[in-house]
């Protein structure tokens, strides 16, 4: 059975979720001061912050065969988090683009997360695009969502 069939959609999810993950902090390797992990950290050790969030899985367009294989969509979410004590809103704007770039290579470069999916690639990047007025009293903040999606198959357990 190849490494991108899962006997279900909870062991896919996992999988995929930890692929990023791993490949984030690959990508983040040489940064020094960036903390990379899962869910929400705290508290937080640098003013940068790479987090795998939630997950979604849900089932793509087509029949499902007598082997009950079927292709699932893994969308997964990344927050990526800068803030520095500066009023110029674009500082922390590159960094956090900086940060999505490095990440968004390095799975570009292996785009099957190391032959675990079928092919992953960003799909949506959202951002509030300025500091929050209640927020901006200290410094600046950017926050990227992104959305990582990948397909994988789900087959019946052997």
């Amino acid at each position: 059975m190849s490494s991108t069939v899962y006997p279900s959609m909870g062991a896919a999810a996992a999988t995929v979720k930890r692929k990023i993950l791993d490949t984030a902090k690959a990508a983040l390797a040489e940064e020094t001061e960036v903390d990379v992990g899962m869910g929400f950290m705290w508290p937080p050790q640098w003013q940068d912050s790479v987090s795998v969030m939630g997950v979604r899985v849900s089932p793509s367009d087509g029949t499902i065969g007598m082997q009950r294989r079927q292709h699932v969509d893994i969308r997964q979410d990344v927050a990526i988090t800068v803030q520095r004590v500066t009023d110029d809103e674009g500082e922390v704007h590159d960094r956090a683009y900086e940060l999505l770039d490095k990440i968004d290579s390095a799975i570009r470069t292996d785009a099957t997360l190391g032959g675990t999916v079928l092919w992953c690639y960003a799909d949506e990047v959202a951002s509030d695009g300025i500091t929050d007025e209640s927020n901006a009293g200290w410094g600046r903040i950017c926050a990227l969502s992104v959305t990582f999606v990948s397909r994988v198959m789900i087959t019946r357990p052997a």
